[in-house]
């Protein structure tokens, strides 16, 4: 089987591919050296979209609510999973045929060129809706935002945020340019603290933006 663009899979299709990941992981994570915790924040995801998938599919239960949370479950597991494999990739000790027996893209393309480690920090913005705090990247020209910003040349981008009086940074990774934060109405007038640094495929950061805070609420 060839490489399966997931993104355009029906949802029981995408769960089935995700899982035939996980469960290959699983059986060969000590020979293939691979991290635990990787691997248990793939099956607490998994475990959450499977769950919303199955709530919402059940006439009984199916509402606008099922529905919300169906589609963030999934917006998550797809967004780690983008980080997942290229983790995967990056570990030599996975064979080129145990990708391909999880229909993953191949490791070595004809012509092409690793991207280097990112140069110039992102521009950071974000906006705020009912318990979510969206955090937009730009890459910059002369301080400002690039006109008909793109992700290229970058795979996306990695971010530090800590509650104000918190001494340890949580980490989040998006490929994409924004990445959305969910908070409880008890965080509501919480300050917290932001940074944000561009990633290459191998997960190689660069500089990291000057720190910004925002209220929460």
């Amino acid at each position: 089987m060839g490489q399966v663009r997931y993104h355009a899979l029906p949802d029981g299709q995408f769960l089935a591919f995700v899982n035939t990941i996980y469960e290959q992981c699983k059986e060969h994570s000590a020979s293939w050296g691979l991290d635990g915790a990787r691997l248990a924040s793939l099956y607490a995801l998994i475990a959450d979209a499977s769950k919303a998938y199955q709530a919402n599919s059940d006439r009984a239960t199916r509402n606008h609510v099922t529905s919300v949370g169906k589609k963030r479950a999934f917006a998550d597991l797809k967004g780690f999973l983008s980080i997942f494999i290229n983790y995967l990739e990056g570990q030599e000790t996975v064979p080129d045929a145990a990708l391909a027996l999880m229909s993953l893209r191949p490791r070595v393309r004809p012509g092409r060129r690793p991207l280097p480690v990112p140069t110039e920090a992102p521009l950071v913005s974000t906006a705020y809706r009912k318990d979510e705090l969206v955090v937009y990247v730009a890459r910059s020209e002369h301080g400002q935002p690039t006109q008909g910003v793109q992700l290229k040349p970058y795979h996306g981008f990695k971010l530090h945020w800590k509650f104000e009086e918190e001494v340890e940074w949580r980490l989040e990774l998006s490929t994409r340019l924004r990445l959305t934060l969910y908070f409880n109405m008890k965080d509501e007038g919480r300050r917290i603290v932001l940074t944000a640094a561009w990633m290459n495929p191998r997960l190689q950061e660069g500089p990291w933006s000057d720190p910004i805070t925002k209220v929460i609420g």
